[in-house]
Order: C-alpha cells, then structure tokens, then sequence
C-alpha cells in the first residue's frame, strides 16, 4: 500500500487509534491541522490536511482523568450554543421575511415570537455549557478569555431577556418588527464576538497547535 492509500485510509477510518501514555508508544502531531498520529507514519503526508510530511512535530499525550475525559468527548458546548445562535439569527431574519411577504407575516411572526420567548433560556445553557467546558478543559473559568466570554454572555443575555420580553408582552408584529431586528442583529454580532473567540480557546489562535 502506497504513502497515499494508507493517508487516504487514515482520514476515513472511524476507529482512529487514541493517544495515550501507556506503553511507549510515540506520537505526532499535524503543525496544520493538529491530526495526531503515530510516529511510524512520520514519513507520510498528513492524512487530514494533505501537507507533505515535514508539518509532523512529535507530540506527547498527557494523562487525564478518565470521568473528565468522558465530559469533554461529549463536547457539550460547541453543541448547546447552535441553538441560541440559530434563534438569535432567525429573529431579525424572519421579521424582515415578513415584512417582505405580507401574504406569509402573520405565521412569520407568531413563529418568531415563540422563539425569542424562549431565547433567554437557550443563551443561559449555552453559558452555563461554556462555563463547564473551560473547567474541564482549562481547570479555570476565571482567566482572562473566560472572564471576558461571561461578560459577553451576560449582554448577549440582557439583549435576549428584551426580545422575550417584547414576544411576551406584545408578540411580535409589524409595529416592532424592527425593534427585533435591531436588537436580533446586536445580540448576533455579541453571538458572533463570543464564538470567535471560543475558537481561539479551542484551537488556538492561528492553528490548532501552533508551533515554529
């Protein structure tokens, strides 16, 4: 089997050996993409990104708690923060549907108005998840990147708790179609702000594991 049939195999298997510390065995690391693999394969591309195999740095796995190295492969954050993004997105995208089809407002807006109803809430758990995840990955939730996505959080959670309260006490209609948009388009650039920078927790600031 060829360097490339054995990268190509590589990429599409879902049983991809896990590093550990146990029994000696080396391990290196994509300086792209951050692939790990083992060492015996130093002299092939990496099978994820395609770089030749210069990119390979040799990489050592720590050792981790097994409970909390079970909570981080749940990955609950970069999950539970879909669903407040999305909502936050589609309440000033579908009132200006609406505003655009007339002949479509009326089951735009009461479909929007339960969503921003429950938008509070969504933002809260995808909080929460993050200030979970930064524990388990980074033992800290108070370093500065942290403490910087809470007070983001906490304006992105003001921002929502207004448009629930509008859906709430008014639902949302053509009268304040553009205050949800407004406010919808504020809370998402916030949504956007945090996610940029959860990425440079995650991954880094350039790359996944930068290095030289």
């Amino acid at each position: 089997m060829t360097a490339e049939q054995k990268a190509a195999t590589a990429a599409t298997s879902s049983t991809a050996a896990k590093p550990t510390p146990e029994q000696g065995t080396e391990w290196i690391i994509c300086r792209v993409c951050g692939y790990i693999e083992e060492a015996k394969y130093r002299d092939q591309p990496c099978p994820t990104c395609g770089f030749p195999p210069t990119v390979w740095m040799d990489y050592k796995p720590r050792r981790i708690n097994p409970t909390r190295e079970k909570l981080l492969d749940l990955h609950l954050h970069p999950i539970a923060v879909h669903f407040p993004i999305a909502a936050t997105a589609a309440s000033f995208l579908v009132p200006v549907i609406a505003l655009l089809i007339p002949s479509i407002a009326n089951v735009l807006f009461s479909a929007i108005t339960l969503v921003a109803m429950i938008l509070p809430l969504l933002v809260i758990i995808g909080g929460i998840s993050g200030y979970i995840g930064s524990i388990l990955r980074y033992k800290t939730g108070k370093s500065k990147i942290p403490k910087a996505k809470i007070y983001l959080t906490i304006i992105y959670f003001i921002l929502s708790c207004v448009q629930a309260y509008i859906a709430i006490a008014d639902g949302v209609n053509a009268d304040n179609a553009w205050i949800m948009i407004i406010l919808g388009i504020v809370a998402s650039i916030f949504a956007a702000k945090l996610g940029k920078m959860g990425s440079y927790l995650f991954a880094g600031r350039f790359s996944p594991y930068t290095a030289g």
